[in-house]
């Protein structure tokens, strides 16, 4: 399985290298030292909480990223980091916001309990797309709206740029379509 899913990560990856910006390794491993919320800042990252997530992203005329997120864990701030990249290149068609779980690096089953109930989350980091086509979202249930494409995986610093390279694919091809 995990071959399969390498095999057509690196196919995706090579298929948006073209047009690839270029990203410095070393300030990726420097800035996945910090916060989730010092990786975050200074982008085109909005935040995003139970009040205004129907008003901000189910709303939304265009698509959006939703990051949710530890502030101190470790696999939350390299997915940020990813998350800061595209923002910084994807911010004029696709809005970026951040959900805060947790202000530490640990997640209460409660809170967890919580977002999997309200937005569908089953763990943290997570990354979801909603492709909101003409200001609609389809819905699955009543008390959520249903991402287009929800991301778990956590890019480690080895494998980021083959992770980044394989969103930014994702995103042309099926979000922007």
């Amino acid at each position: 399985m995990f071959v399969r899913v390498l095999a057509l990560t690196l196919g995706l990856a090579s298929w948006a290298g073209a047009n690839e910006p270029l990203v410095d390794m070393t300030e990726v491993r420097r800035l996945a030292r910090e916060p989730v919320e010092t990786i975050l800042s200074r982008t085109p990252f909005g935040r995003v909480s139970d009040k205004d997530f129907p008003t901000m992203v189910n709303g939304s005329p265009r698509p959006v990223v939703v990051l949710f997120y530890a502030n101190q864990d470790e696999k939350s701030r390299n997915l940020a980091t990813l998350a800061r990249y595209l923002a910084l290149e994807f911010s004029e068609v696709i809005s970026f916001y951040g959900y805060q779980v947790s202000q530490g690096a640990k997640v209460e089953r409660e809170a967890l309990g919580a977002l999997q109930k309200r937005y569908g989350v089953k763990q943290i980091p997570a990354t979801f797309f909603y492709d909101n086509d003409r200001g609609k979202i389809e819905l699955e249930k009543e008390d959520y709206a249903v991402p287009t494409f929800a991301e778990y995986r956590t890019p480690s610093m080895f494998l980021w740029k083959t992770y980044h390279q394989a969103v930014r694919a994702y995103i042309v091809k099926e979000i922007l379509d």
